[in-house]
């Protein structure tokens, strides 16, 4: 999925003399049609590449240095940056310069650009020069190749992000820079041999040939490492070294975060989102609990909530994503437990067609994976054919639920702690790309994780942009996953009662046994829900002085009451 996306220089990269040779026009015919989406994008005048069975492969062209578009689906013409005032022309031609006019540049050759800048700088206009070798081009304000290639992308709803691009010369640096990928063919001149991540072996069609060959047809372009990464901080090392990961390999390998309740998981998450979504890379994250609304304070970060009267369906998730390019935040908080599986089948099989013509979103969080990807589950079936693409970030308390293949998928761990050691062997045995032998899982200090790849690093999280507000009032009405609710129960077994929410729990307190509420006081259950579970440290602290009271009977019933119920009513006044 990530960098599928290619655009070519034609003079001197693509082509010589004009000709491009037929070995690399049928390369560029297999990328196309193995899901490359193409460009052409050239400092030549509107409609003067002898393009012949050529013209077919590119989804858009970019002519005359970016001034002017064609898109291939519309057959439109674009000049976003206008054209040059017709008095600049006239000034031009009075001063004997041979020029040759496009729809929106003039365009001639050294040693005229001396006299073209004087006449720049005496006319007064708004014109840039640009050079592509000997050629000299007098271009309307803001026009270069890389410009004008972004406007293109974005008419065809594509992203940089997923961009490669090959070039020679200097007016090709532009598109470079865009780029995600830099490539120069052997005989580029020195400033874009410099600025490129790959160079060629070969000159001109050749060279791009040989990388075509090795990267896309070859199933690596994933593995070209960038001289401008990307890196997303995740925090720093007990010595105070930053600890980072490159956004290309979390948009294009799939990420698992592991850890006990109330470790860190969410902070990590959304410390990552953040990143990506800063660096340009669309976001969704799939939000069961309500964790992740508060990244919708941040540009062009939305979050879409409601029950099931008035949740959005998934085409209408879809489409705000295609058409808006938004990152999104997903919060099924309100949805009906019952019902959430379906929605995110439905919203998985709606997504899938985005991906495969746009490569959006980069990445894609989906928070307690644990209730959606069970074995042989109808998310697990639809999720299964988009793993190899990555791009994927499963977030869970209990990874040993997850199905193996989403395990066995995985290329990094993010770990906070595990003090279930179960679930570290199920990880050791399942995810062997990420060698965890050694690790001691339940001994990660709390406020502290470990990234696993090929090596184990411990690092202290680094400061998020957006406040964290897990735990603050979600749970507070919002039903808890099965597996988290606070379930009763005396001395002598299950009452079969449970509390989904703190709303709940206040209710059930007047109602219950005694008997019930000593066991769980006397086994400080209320403590550890509150603490382990809720992750308020506030409710947990006021329910440990109950404890150290030792009440009984209808004492401790009436400070349990108090103490749920004051603190449900000023965290509902925080709302």
């Amino acid at each position: 999925m990530y960098r599928r996306i290619m655009a070519f220089d034609f003079d001197g990269t693509l082509a010589v003399n004009g000709i491009v040779p037929a070995e690399v026009e049928r390369a560029l015919a297999q990328c196309r049609d193995s899901g490359y989406v193409l460009f052409l994008v050239t400092g030549r005048r509107y409609e003067t590449v002898p393009l012949g069975s050529l013209g077919h492969l590119f989804a858009g062209i970019v002519w005359e240095n970016g001034a002017v578009l064609t898109h291939a689906a519309s057959g439109e013409i674009y000049l976003p940056f206008g054209q040059l005032d017709v008095r600049l022309f006239k000034a031009i031609e009075e001063a004997g310069i041979p020029f040759e006019r496009g729809l929106a540049i003039a365009a001639t050759w050294t040693p005229h650009d001396q006299a073209l800048w004087r006449i720049l700088s005496s006319h007064g206009g708004s014109a840039s020069i640009e050079y592509n070798k000997s050629a000299v081009m007098v271009l309307p304000p803001g026009a270069t190749k890389g410009t004008g290639l972004e406007r293109l992308l974005a008419l065809c709803g594509l992203s940089p992000r997923n961009l490669a691009a090959f070039g020679d010369a200097e007016n090709d640096l532009s598109m470079l820079t865009l780029a995600e990928v830099s490539i120069a063919v052997a005989d580029a001149v020195p400033t874009v041999i410099e600025t490129s991540d790959v160079l060629a072996t070969a000159p001109g069609p050749q060279g791009v040939l040989e990388i075509l060959k090795q990267y896309p047809l070859g199933g690596k372009f994933l593995d070209i490492p960038l001289k401008r990464e990307r890196p997303i901080v995740l925090g720093q090392t007990e010595s105070g070294a930053a600890i980072n990961i490159p956004a290309a390999q979390l948009a294009g390998r799939n990420l698992g975060v592991f850890g006990n309740s109330a470790t860190g998981k969410s902070w990590m998450v959304g410390l990552i989102a953040e990143g990506l979504h800063h660096e340009d890379y669309q976001v969704l994250l799939i939000d069961p609990e309500g964790d992740f609304r508060g990244l919708r304070v941040l540009p062009r970060f939305v979050s879409i909530s409601g029950d099931r009267a008035s949740l959005p369906p998934p085409s209408a998730v879809i489409s705000l994503l295609d058409e808006g390019g938004v990152s999104l935040v997903l919060d099924l908080s309100q949805y009906p437990i019952s019902l959430r599986s379906h929605y995110l089948a439905e919203l998985i099989r709606t997504l899938r067609p985005l991906r495969d013509r746009k490569f959006r979103p980069h990445w894609i969080v989906l928070d307690e994976a644990q209730e959606f990807l069970l074995e042989g589950g109808e998310v697990t079936a639809l999720l299964q054919p988009l793993l190899e693409s990555g791009g994927w970030a499963f977030v869970s308390y209990r990874p040993d639920r997850l199905s193996e293949s989403v395990l066995t998928s995985l290329h990094h761990l993010l770990l906070t702690r595990l003090t279930d050691r179960q679930i570290g062997d199920c990880l050791r045995a399942r995810c062997g790309v990420c060698s965890l032998q050694g690790a001691s899982l339940d001994q990660v200090p709390m406020g502290s994780a470990l990234l696993c790849g090929g090596e184990i690093v411990r690092m202290r999280p680094a400061i998020r942009r957006v406040p964290h507000i897990r735990h603050l009032y979600k749970y507070l009405d919002v039903p808890l996953p099965p597996g988290k609710r606070f379930s009763f129960r005396t001395e002598k077994g299950h009452l079969g009662i449970e509390a989904a929410s703190l709303y709940e729990l206040s209710r059930l307190i007047p109602t219950l046994p005694l008997e019930s509420l000593e066991y769980h006081d006397r086994r400080e259950d209320f403590v550890k829900w509150a603490d382990w579970t809720l992750g308020d440290g506030g409710l947990a602290a006021r329910l440990r002085k109950v404890v150290n009271r030792h009440y009984q009977g209808d004492e401790l019933r009436e400070a349990l009451n108090q103490v749920v119920s004051t603190h449900y009513e000023e965290i509902s006044q925080m709302r």
